[in-house]
């Protein structure tokens, strides 16, 4: 289900698009994760929080500024379940990411 506050028809129009152009729904959702990746020969690490998810990734605010196509490993710290993951899509604010899951499973988010 997508909620709309949209009132302009050439935004709706844009909007549904963009709905048919991906992979799975997605589902408006915070849950917590770790990001961890290498960086130089060094494990790094940051807290995120999704906005929501879907079968094969996530959008979510990350407190680290990952560059595009990074490989990471997201970690659900309530499971202790990991997924490798790459950033494939950036905000202009330093913070929103969106992650592909390499193996896409919607059981990771553990969602009721």
């Amino acid at each position: 289900m997508t909620v709309s506050i949209v009132s302009n028809p050439a935004a709706t129009a844009l909007q549904e698009r963009w709905e048919r152009l991906r992979g799975h729904k997605r589902i408006i959702s915070r849950v917590k994760l770790l990001v961890e990746w290498e960086q130089g020969g060094t494990k790094e690490h940051a807290n995120a929080v999704t906005i929501d998810v879907s079968h094969s990734g996530c959008m979510a605010v990350v407190g680290a500024d990952l560059p595009l196509h990074k490989c990471v490993r997201l970690i659900h710290p309530e499971t202790g379940r990991k997924a490798e993951a790459q950033v494939v899509w950036r905000s202009h604010e330093a913070w929103d990411a969106g992650f592909e899951l390499v193996k896409p499973d919607p059981s990771f988010w553990n969602l009721k």
